[in-house]
């Protein structure tokens, strides 16, 4: 079967890419019955990334959008509708602006894909710090967040966990820590981009692995990180920093310590 969804992966690419690109806008869009092109710029555009089928000039025009602060970078990041459009709301109002907890993550895992780490860190620090001032006025997560203020959006169900704990659980961990686990290799990456002391008791890898997991403050992003780690299961752990990586081989029970 895995011949068979590469086959339609590489069909529906080709046909994205020849039928819903604007060329004026740099953007992947709606294609009316009437073959005319949408303008309307959303963040389901941003699939594009995840997909791996938007090609390199593409992509960097794409990403160019999460960038801009006539756009979609606004107070709180990524909103569902370019900021832009005559129908934004700064309120949210639904899809007309809200953010929301899987299309920020699904633009997170694009922007992974495609190499652009400092800007998924910047996004998903952006994230998790609006989600969490609401979080203090609130006690609760939202089903979706107001794009202009530290705000649940307009409509928006609280108590949303469902979707609404991706952003202080995955988003926390993955893009904020810089926590990327792949279990069948047996690798933790871990992309630390953070200054201050972090890390994470009990963190699960794989069925019944556990770590500990401390990264110390550092006094500039280019100095190599002290890591202190230990693992109930053996596991490589690459860390990377400004200023380079190494790998530490992690032993079942034993704590290793780098540099």
């Amino acid at each position: 079967e895995a011949a068979e969804f590469a086959a339609e992966h590489r069909r529906l690419a080709a046909l994205v890419n020849a039928r819903l690109w604007h060329s004026r806008l740099g953007f992947y869009v709606d294609r009316f019955p009437d073959g005319r092109l949408s303008r309307l710029k959303s963040v389901v555009g941003f699939w594009a990334l995840l997909a791996g089928l938007a090609p390199p000039a593409r992509r960097r025009r794409l990403v160019a959008h999460l960038e801009n602060p006539r756009e979609f970078n606004r107070p709180h990041r990524v909103p569902a509708l370019s900021a832009d459009h005559p129908r934004y709301s700064p309120g949210g109002d639904y899809w007309n602006g809200g953010v929301w907890p899987p299309t920020n993550y699904m633009v997170l895992r694009g922007l992974t894909a495609t190499g652009h780490d400092a800007l998924a860190h910047a996004i998903g620090l952006n994230h998790v710090g609006r989600v969490a001032q609401v979080f203090k006025k609130t006690g609760t997560v939202f089903e979706n967040y107001a794009p202009e203020r530290p705000a649940p959006g307009r409509p928006a169900k609280r108590d949303f966990v469902g979707w609404g704990g991706v952003g202080p659980v995955a988003v926390l961990l993955e893009y904020v820590f810089g926590l990327r686990p792949d279990v069948p290799r047996g690798e933790l990456l871990w992309d630390v981009r953070l200054r201050e002391e972090h890390g994470v008791h009990r963190y699960p890898f794989g069925r019944s692995g556990s770590l500990d997991l401390v990264c110390h403050a550092r006094a500039s992003l280019r100095e190599a990180p002290r890591i202190e780690a230990r693992s109930s299961v053996p596991l490589t752990l690459r860390v990377i920093w400004a200023g380079g990586s190494r790998r530490l081989r992690l032993a079942a029970s034993r704590r290793a310590t780098a540099p």
